[in-house]
């Protein structure tokens, strides 16, 4: 069955960006759910920023003394659904930044209420979209990143960066653009 009318926009889950970014046409807004979310709570600035360090990390851009341990990145959902055995946020998510980076990043998974108060050490935090966790405990955690000054990003944008399509995911959002 075919839409009537126009579609001006398509949501897609961040892991099918790559798939659905080549059967949407160009003048079509293209977006996900976890940065559809960010932006809802007021984090898309800091998921934006926080997904260019990725590039830090693999040695592009200011690296510091640090550069001789593996990057610490912090792998964090709301939610505590039983994983699945190609999980998100434990499997594909960090296939994706070993591939990307080509490193081999140590990383640390809490789900649920578990979030650590001190972030320091950590080189990046990955959250969920945060769908299960209401405004104040996502403020908490943010605000527990910069507390810690650790850059923060969400899975759907750090996905889009490094699939090379996070500029035309924000699209929509004409101040984020560059």
């Amino acid at each position: 069955r075919r839409l009537e009318g126009n579609v001006s926009l398509v949501v897609t889950d961040s892991q099918a960006f790559a798939k659905v970014m080549k059967i949407v046409p160009d003048d079509i807004y293209l977006t996900s759910f976890s940065i559809l979310m960010a932006r809802f709570k007021g984090q898309l600035d800091a998921a934006v920023n926080g997904a260019y360090v990725l590039d830090r990390l693999r040695g592009e851009g200011q690296r510091t003394d640090a550069d001789s341990r593996p990057p610490r990145i912090l792998i964090a959902e709301g939610c505590t659904h039983h994983r699945q055995c190609d999980d998100i946020g434990t499997v594909k998510l960090p296939g994706w930044i070993r591939r990307y980076t080509g490193l081999e990043p140590e990383f640390t998974f809490v789900s649920g209420t578990e979030f650590p108060e001190d972030l320091t050490g950590y080189d990046l935090v990955i959250h969920c979209g945060g769908c299960m966790l209401n405004e104040r405990a996502m403020k908490y955690r943010l605000k527990c990143a910069g507390d810690a000054s650790v850059p923060i990003t969400n899975y759907g944008t750090a996905i889009a960066y490094m699939k090379g399509i996070l500029e035309r995911s924000i699209e929509i959002f004409p101040q984020l653009r560059k």
